[in-house]
């Protein structure tokens, strides 16, 4: 039976054009959708083409600027807290200033991301490390700050710095587009991202003081600048099949006569239940993310204690979880081949189980056990995030790549809000306040991906 699509049918042109290369109508709908053709994969003709050399340059690039000037470099909060110490700052008060720097980091990158869908990835991973290098020359000045009012001035400094390497994330995803297989490198960036939070582990050198530090990575942020300008493309790379190469820069903005249709096509993605499903479960995912490390070593603290534990036994915790949280390189690679293989089904149920795994194992496990929660939050944190970028990029237009990332952060700010309650709350409530609702949305997201991929199976007429 033929196919059949009516035009209300839920379902987007994607950024990346294998679809263009695919004779089949069944095999074009199921590569828009992100999935796997059942029949053959859904990377089509151009499966096993070797990427060019250009290619394969600018990907490097791309993954040294991001593991060195992104905006995971600020989830090295460990390392900047205890160098604020140094400084003459109170424990409380660094604690403070990254929590204001985060709120600046959060509210910048959701503001700034739609303009993404606006300018040319050039300029805006160039306007972004130009912020981040001002980020960094505020952070230099530490020494001219008086301590109260140095406060404010260190938390924006750190926050900008964020803003500035996300802009330059969202801009190297681009990317992604030049091969094949797509998700896979999608998700190695994601990877990358928290990489980069490992670089301020040389504040603790005995070699380096504050300001050296932040003086070199203003010189950096000036270098990775002049490279993304160079090297960055003018328009998102969207196959595999195109040229990649460094070309000379265009205007920033798109022609005025595209914008009122640009601004209705960006908010149209609201009216698809998939996208509140895929927020949602992001949201959800990266909150508990979030409390788990937040409420980590207070319970295995508390763990220790019952059980008879001694202090040297909870330092091991102390000492290896950063270094956990943030290793998310070890296992987002896997989970960008699976999307490839498989489509987002298998991710978003690893997603729901991980979220089962930390919150339970940290509620019931004895203390000795807890290093399975490590585990689970370093496996939760690589899923959650591979999968906000990889679904973005790959279900969605690429004129939509940066409202979508706007979108996630927005609702993951506000459900953060329950999250800085539940940290608080008992250990029983908050398990049931996270299990529960990712159960719901990561099933209807699930069952709606399924659903969209049967109505194109070859014999099932859609019915408008």
């Amino acid at each position: 039976m033929a196919l059949q699509l009516p035009a209300s049918f839920e379902v987007e042109p994607l950024g990346s054009t294998h679809s263009l290369r695919r004779s089949s109508s069944v095999a074009t709908a199921v590569a828009m959708l992100g999935g796997q053709d059942p029949f053959q994969s859904f990377q089509g003709s151009d499966q096993g083409r070797p990427a060019s050399w250009q290619s394969v340059f600018l990907l490097i690039l791309a993954f040294v600027l991001i593991a060195s000037m992104s905006g995971g470099l600020i989830f090295g909060s460990a390392p900047f807290q205890a160098a604020l110490v140094d400084y003459g700052y109170s424990m409380e008060e660094a604690k403070h200033i990254w929590g204001l720097a985060f709120q600046v980091f959060v509210v910048g990158t959701a503001m700034v991301s739609p303009l993404l869908d606006y300018i040319a990835p050039r300029w805006f991973a160039s306007f972004g490390l130009a912020l981040e290098c001002f980020g960094h020359h505020l952070l230099a000045g530490i020494a001219a700050y008086p301590l109260q009012e140095g406060r404010y001035i260190l938390a924006a400094g750190l926050g900008i710095v964020g803003v500035g390497g996300n802009m330059l994330m969202l801009s190297s995803i681009q990317f992604s587009g030049l091969f094949v297989n797509s998700c896979t490198i999608t998700a190695m960036m994601s990877g990358t991202y928290q990489l980069a939070g490992f670089i301020f582990s040389l504040l603790d050198a005995s070699f380096m003081n504050f300001e050296v530090f932040f003086h070199m990575y203003e010189i950096i942020s000036l270098v990775g600048m002049g490279l993304a300008f160079i090297c960055y493309p003018n328009e998102p790379y969207t196959s595999s099949l195109q040229p990649a190469g460094c070309t000379w820069p265009t205007m920033p903005c798109r022609p005025c006569g595209g914008a009122p249709s640009s601004c209705k096509d960006s908010w149209a993605p609201l009216q698809l239940s998939r996208t509140w499903f895929f927020l949602l479960s992001f949201s959800l995912g990266a909150t508990c993310g979030a409390w788990c490390s937040a409420t980590f070593l207070q319970t295995v603290t508390r763990k220790a204690q019952a059980a008879g534990e001694l202090p040297s036994a909870v330092d091991a915790f102390v000492v290896w979880m950063p270094f956990v949280s943030n290793a998310t390189f070890v296992f987002s690679p896997c989970i960008g081949m699976l999307i490839d293989l498989q489509g987002f089904v298998p991710a978003v149920q690893i997603l729901l189980a991980m979220v089962l795994s930390a919150v339970l194992s940290l509620w019931l496990l004895p203390f000795n056990l807890q290093w399975w929660t490590l585990l689970s939050l370093n496996c939760l944190q690589a899923v959650t995030y591979s999968l906000q970028f990889t679904y973005t990029a790959r279900r969605y237009r690429v004129e939509q790549f940066g409202i979508i990332m706007g979108f996630t952060t927005v609702i993951q700010s506000v459900v953060n809000i329950g999250g800085l309650y539940l940290l608080t709350a008992p250990a029983g409530l908050a398990a049931a306040a996270f299990i529960v609702p990712t159960c719901f949305t990561c099933l209807m997201w699930c069952l709606k991906e399924r659903r969209d991929i049967s109505r194109l199976l070859p014999g099932h007429a859609v019915v408008g």
